[in-house]
């Protein structure tokens, strides 16, 4: 192993937690792809010791794959185990069974979870995870500067009705498959980043977006319900 390889390795925590941001039309997953290669020399195809995958909703069965794996023998000695999960939802069971993994993990094992908000996670799962990031490349979100979204702007003008039918489409689209879950999410935090950017003394209404997207992560949700329950509260 060279010893920049070593030193690498060497600095990385055993779990870190990574806002999914586009910057130059590149986002953090496809960032991390390029460290893992050119950095930790690691091979990010045909790799037994290498786990990529994307999760519309993690689920409980997920995460036994993934523990499952983790725990296996791993098939180089000198290299690590990375393990890059991109994740837009998550139930409680799925995250609940993590815990352990992260809290005691297996030497050689290092878990890249990028998810489109920190609100997704669990408190408890959030405390083991290091957000401080891996590559300076990759912006974190304290660092992430807002831009105001015109369109949110726009919806938030318009009127009760408009706005219903507008999340009523949406989750109609999920529904019958035209759209994934995790645009609903998306346009949950466009419209929390929005709101607090115009509106940051309106508690109520961020309150209840926040209780919304926490409910989205739940077995399956009502997503027109949790849509409408929160443009309600506005």
């Amino acid at each position: 192993m060279s010893s920049r390889l070593k030193a690498n390795l060497d600095r990385l925590h055993h779990a870190y937690g990574i806002l999914r941001q586009h910057e130059n039309q590149i986002d953090s997953a496809a960032r991390l792809l390029g460290f893992f290669k050119n950095e930790l020399n690691v091979a990010i195809k045909g790799n037994p010791d290498f786990f990529h995958e994307k999760f519309e909703t993690l689920t409980i069965d997920d995460s036994r794959r993934i523990k499952e794996f983790a725990f296996a023998k791993r098939f180089s000695a000198e290299m690590p185990r990375i393990f890059l999960l991109e994740i837009y939802g998550a139930t409680r069971e799925a995250q609940n069974a993590l815990l352990k993994l992260f809290e005691e993990p297996e030497e050689g094992n290092h878990f890249f979870l990028v998810v489109p908000s920190f609100d997704i996670l669990l408190p408890t799962l959030r405390s083991r995870l290091s957000f401080t990031n891996p590559i300076p490349s990759l912006v974190s979100d304290k660092d992430s500067v807002s831009v105001p979204n015109d369109a949110m702007k726009v919806f938030l003008k318009s009127s009760i009705k408009d706005k219903i039918a507008f999340v009523d489409a949406l989750a109609a689209d999920i529904s019958d498959g035209k759209k994934a879950k995790h645009e609903a999410l998306s346009f949950i935090n466009d419209l929390e980043k929005t709101l607090y950017q115009h509106q940051k003394r309106n508690i109520p209404a961020l309150e209840a977006i926040a209780r919304a997207r926490t409910y989205m992560n739940d077995r399956g949700p009502s997503i027109k319900m949790l849509l409408e329950y929160a443009i309600l509260n506005l």
